[in-house]
């Protein structure tokens, strides 16, 4: 037997139930993704990094950005290799740079890293291997499908000296320069491979400043400024010749905005420091504004059709369970923000499932946020 939801709502799950769903489908962001595709269609293979920054308050959809671009770059640009990254971990750091670039490699596993490796030839890796051996004989080691290698510069395990002479290395990764060898190598590798460049998308950015105190937000800032001038700094950039070059998108909170440039510049006036460099380096910075009543209804619409049991009968309803005068509410209490929809939209499913209400209208949806304790008129 179906399910009120299947019967009346037209729904195998509830589409609102995850607010912070990175896959979900984008609404608006028009003239945004018009930004960011322009950033990528110039920048991409060019000779010299890139820092972008998408700038918004929390709940305005900077991870859905980052996702959506990773997503379509990866769909549709071929010689471009995406990665969605945080720009710090979970656990604590001990050293922010080595551990950033040993993150970008953990977002592959033995088989992606083959398939991106896959069309560089013996004499590239011959080659890399005059100027950097080790990393050289690392990647060339993961191209043969070999996992330790790539638990090496991952540090997804502690290798002991067995396995260090095993794979024939001298030593551990444990430094952010000789971390940057293996970032530049990969680069130069990418670009044997037919890849232009590399696409960082680093979410969550703000979360240095609760994360690190003083000199070591810093130095993680001054470790980006490093990496960004990677290919211009090295000592060995200038021999490999022709390398894949890196296009960043960082993600960061209004709030963190601020704190990066007002706060933290105005203390570096007086006594110097690397933010200014690093701020020097910036490009471009994309600000996500709240959502119209238009993009709030193709927020709503989005989220069910892909919930959808069949789609031959609301055709000319999308809304459905929700009533059209539903939206104009929900946009009016939420002011556009995309999470605010998102779970304001799942609260009133729910309680008319739960009262097997067939359509979902503001007269309902003020009862329920009243009952939950959420305010029921525009602020």
């Amino acid at each position: 037997m179906k399910s009120f939801m299947e019967t009346e709502y037209k729904l195998k799950i509830d589409p609102f139930a995850s607010k912070v769903d990175i896959s979900a489908p984008m609404a608006g962001r028009k003239k945004e993704k018009k930004a960011w595709d322009q950033i990528i269609k110039q920048r991409a293979g060019q000779k010299g990094n890139s820092f972008n920054f998408i700038i918004g308050d929390y709940g305005l959809g900077k991870s859905l950005s980052l996702y959506s671009i990773c997503k379509e770059v990866g769909e549709n640009q071929k010689e471009i290799v995406p990665i969605f990254i945080t720009l710090l971990p979970e656990d604590s750091i001990r050293k922010f740079g080595l551990e950033f670039i040993q993150r970008i490699f953990d977002k592959f596993d033995v088989k992606e890293m083959k398939a991106v490796l896959s069309k560089v030839g013996k004499n590239d890796f011959d080659d890399l291997k005059e100027i950097m051996p080790e990393p050289a004989n690392i990647f060339e080691r993961i191209k043969k499908g070999e996992k330790m290698a790539l638990d090496f510069i991952t540090s997804d395990h502690v290798l002991d000296t067995k396995e260090l002479k095993q794979l024939g290395v001298g030593r551990k990764l444990d430094s952010t320069d000789r971390a940057k060898d293996y970032l530049l190598a990969f680069l130069y590798l990418l670009k044997r491979g037919g890849f232009s460049s590399l696409l960082l998308a680093v979410d969550e950015v703000e979360y240095i400043f609760s994360q690190m105190r003083g000199s070591k937000i810093s130095l993680a800032f001054n470790t980006l400024r490093g990496i960004h001038d990677l290919q211009q700094s090295h000592d060995k950039a200038l021999k490999l010749g022709d390398i894949a070059n890196m296009i960043f998108f960082f993600g960061i909170s209004e709030d963190g905005w601020r704190r990066l440039t007002v706060d933290l510049q105005k203390r570096e006036k007086s006594q110097g420091g690397p933010i200014q460099p690093f701020m020097d380096r910036k490009d471009n910075v994309i600000t996500l504004e709240p959502l119209d009543k238009d993009e709030t209804k193709e927020l709503i619409e989005l989220r069910l059709s892909e919930s959808r049991t069949t789609m031959g009968t609301i055709s000319k309803k999308p809304l459905i369970p929700f009533s059209d005068d539903f939206v104009a509410y929900v946009f009016d209490l939420t002011k556009g923000r995309p999470r605010d929809i998102v779970r304001r939209c799942d609260t009133v499913l729910l309680e008319g499932l739960e009262q097997k209400i067939p359509l979902i209208t503001v007269s309902f949806a003020k009862k329920v946020y009243e009952s939950h304790g959420l305010f029921t008129e525009a602020k």
